[in-house]
């Protein structure tokens, strides 16, 4: 399920919230920024400071500044959109 789009290097990764969409990222793309465009994507509305990106094994991305690829996110990946176990209320 990998994917790469030709045009600027750029890679899709399938984030599920309520369903699955699929997101095209640089590698060197922060996770605040997925993050961001996935709030505003599925259109989560009522306390979106609260969401996080987690991994498929359930570990958060936690550091927001850091690059899509430092976090360790590939091409093909899928991530979950759901509350943060950090940043609550």
């Amino acid at each position: 399920m990998a994917k790469s789009d030709e045009n600027g290097g750029k890679k899709t990764v399938t984030i599920t919230f309520d369903g699955d969409r699929e997101f095209h990222y640089i590698p060197g793309q922060t996770v605040s920024d997925l993050l961001k465009e996935a709030v505003a994507a599925f259109g989560v509305t009522v306390n979106p400071h609260t969401m996080a990106l987690f991994m498929q094994d359930g570990i958060e991305l936690l550091t927001l500044d850091e690059s899509i690829k430092a976090a360790g996110v590939k091409a093909g990946d899928v991530l979950i959109l759901r509350p943060s176990a950090v940043r609550g209320g």
